[in-house]
């Protein structure tokens, strides 16, 4: 059942609740394996015209997806389910209209290429790297589940994708936590995790805005990682959270487990540092000589960075699953090699995968082949 992706203890009575609303206005879709069966289950979505698919902007893709519908229902109740009043408060308005709160200390083009110099000065980004690559205009209104998971051709980059990325992030974490648990009595704190999955992903929205082109705006690095990451620390640092809950989100993107690795996060809690306008040392988010994260090391970062790794796998298959898909889009929807690069595919591509996930539809294609593939995306998006 479809409820088994993120919560294997909440049954079908309860999903059916939570999505009654979603159902009155298009078929929900079964996307997981039949018991005892690698085969997928149908897809029961509601058909639509190619042409009334180009139509459709990312939000109003994300809100005919069951992915969005389920997703969204398990991350609110894991979010009302927090102790921490504040992070929980912040957690909520995130998932519905995000709003990074650093846009407070840099609110004009003067203060943000202050900021822009700091961190070249320090190494931490390309002289060619513009203020406006660092703190994007906000041109349309930020939601978090219509976002992109990652950025143009990563993992779950399609509308709500950032839903299923954070969902399947939590619930792997959690189940981690339960693996530890069972075979070595070693307890860790699930709610420090779960803050720190629900928080780490808060400015995609913004960092990943939708473009014209149905797109998402591309990412530069900072400090060796995506924008997005460093300025979700920043604004954990810069809103005054708790050191253990900073840290943990820093970490998310590579570990500490041996010193090679965790120069990397010490590097993005300075560059973060340095955008918040907090001493990291002082704050209580690095150990007293800098070079560290603070000792003894919380073993539940480490959890939310194995829990994160769920791009190792999804980037892979969302090109692989494109590439057969740029094949069906040429033999069925009368495009051209050059509508493969413009909003006539993109707009196919990110509807196809909003209702069923580049994820079900590669499994149809390992276990039942091309055309069982093809057959599934032409009952999804109707050529015409």
């Amino acid at each position: 059942m479809i409820m088994a992706i993120w919560d294997k203890a909440i049954d079908r009575r309860d999903f059916l609740k939570t999505a009654a609303g979603a159902a009155a206005a298009f078929a929900a879709a079964s996307i997981l394996p039949k018991q005892g069966s690698a085969a997928p289950r149908d897809i029961e979505t509601t058909a639509i015209k190619f042409s009334e698919m180009q139509k459709l902007s990312p939000s109003e893709m994300a809100k005919r997806s069951p992915l969005r519908e389920y997703g969204y229902n398990w991350l609110m109740d894991k979010a009302n389910g927090l102790q921490d009043q504040t992070i929980k408060k912040i957690v909520l308005e995130g998932l519905k209209a995000p709003k990074p709160l650093i846009f407070q200390k840099y609110p004009d083009k003067a203060s943000q290429e202050a900021c822009r110099k700091a961190l070249l000065a320090a190494g931490y980004i390309k002289e060619e790297n513009t203020i406006d690559q660092i703190f994007p205009e906000v041109k349309t209104k930020l939601n978090f589940w219509d976002a992109a998971g990652a950025g143009w051709g990563g993992h779950h980059a399609y509308p709500c994708g950032l839903i299923t990325h954070v969902a399947t992030d939590l619930q792997t974490g959690l189940s981690l936590i339960e693996n530890y648990e069972q075979f070595f009595g070693y307890s860790m704190n699930r709610e420090l995790l779960t803050e720190a999955v629900l928080l780490h992903d808060l400015t995609k929205p913004w960092i990943l805005q939708w473009t014209p082109d149905h797109k998402c705006l591309p990412e530069i690095k900072i400090a060796g990682t995506g924008c997005h990451h460093i300025q979700q620390v920043a604004d954990c640092m810069y809103r005054g959270l708790r050191p253990d809950v900073v840290v943990a989100v820093a970490v998310s993107h590579d570990h500490a487990g041996w010193p090679s690795e965790e120069k990397k996060p010490v590097g993005y809690i300075k560059a973060a540092a340095i955008i918040a306008g907090k001493d990291p040392i002082k704050e209580g988010y690095l150990a007293p000589d800098g070079e560290t994260l603070p000792l003894p090391r919380r073993p539940e970062s480490f959890l939310v960075h194995l829990g994160d790794h769920d791009f190792v796998l999804t980037s892979g298959i969302s090109s692989w699953t494109q590439e057969y898909l740029k094949k069906v889009a040429l033999s069925d929807y009368g495009l051209t090699k050059a509508d493969l690069d413009s909003s006539k595919f993109y707009n196919l591509r990110n509807y196809v995968y909003s209702q069923a996930s580049d994820m079900h539809l590669y499994q149809i294609l390992v276990d039942q082949g091309y055309d069982a593939f093809r057959q599934t995306v032409l009952d999804i998006v109707i050529p015409g």
